[in-house]
């Protein structure tokens, strides 16, 4: 049997049986990881209090046929995100795009350094999320109608319209260019295809 006391980001828990959770962590060690938390849905639980999805907690693992939850400590449980609720759907946006994209065990110290930095100080930016997972928006293009990602406008420089929708040659133009990821596909679709698409959980609206 193996001991691990990691520090840990709480990407999501879900019921596994009568009695017990399974809790979805995302850690610089071990990458992601399921783990049960015995008695978890019991109301006289210790652990599952700091557990909740959208939290940095001190968790100590251990390792046998699977993992197992055996002590846990919030450290902070992201407090500003719960306070706006346009950023706090935001954040669940960014830890749902994260159970999609990554298998498991597979670390990113360079991930995990981002998500501590941006979740800490509040700000959360898809661009720099989707470039560190190899998805970067600027070499991007629409799957739908193959219009490119667009810088924004500067004042020296124009760029080419055709009617409203900014031609696939221009260097700058508006926010007509690339504006969504869609996680479950793992596409980019330009605003106006982005519209057309249901199920905007899996959406991410890039800055």
């Amino acid at each position: 049997m193996r001991e691990y006391l990691v520090e840990a980001l709480i990407l999501n828990k879900t019921p596994s049986n009568e009695i017990d959770f399974t809790v979805d962590l995302y850690t610089k060690e071990l990458g992601r990881i399921k783990a049960k938390i015995t008695s978890g849905r019991k109301i006289t639980s210790k652990l599952s209090p700091h557990l909740e999805p959208l939290t940095f907690s001190l968790v100590r693992l251990t390792e046998k046929n699977g993992f197992v939850v055996t002590d846990a400590l919030t450290k902070n449980n992201l407090s500003y995100f719960r306070k706006h609720p346009v950023s706090f759907a935001k954040a669940l946006k960014l830890i749902s795009a994260i159970r999609e994209l990554i298998y498991s065990e597979e670390t990113d110290p360079k991930l995990w350094f981002w998500l501590k930095k941006s979740l800490l100080k509040g700000e959360i930016f898809y661009n720099q999320f989707l470039k560190i997972m190899g998805y970067d928006p600027k070499l991007a293009e629409c799957r739908k109608c193959g219009l490119k990602f667009i810088n924004p406008v500067r004042s020296s420089e124009t760029a080419s319209y055709s009617g409203n929708i900014l031609s696939k040659e221009a260097g700058y133009g508006t926010s007509n260019g690339v504006k969504y990821f869609l996680v479950e596909d793992q596409i980019f679709l330009c605003r106006n295809c982005g519209f057309k698409v249901k199920g905007f959980l899996q959406i991410l609206e890039l800055d």
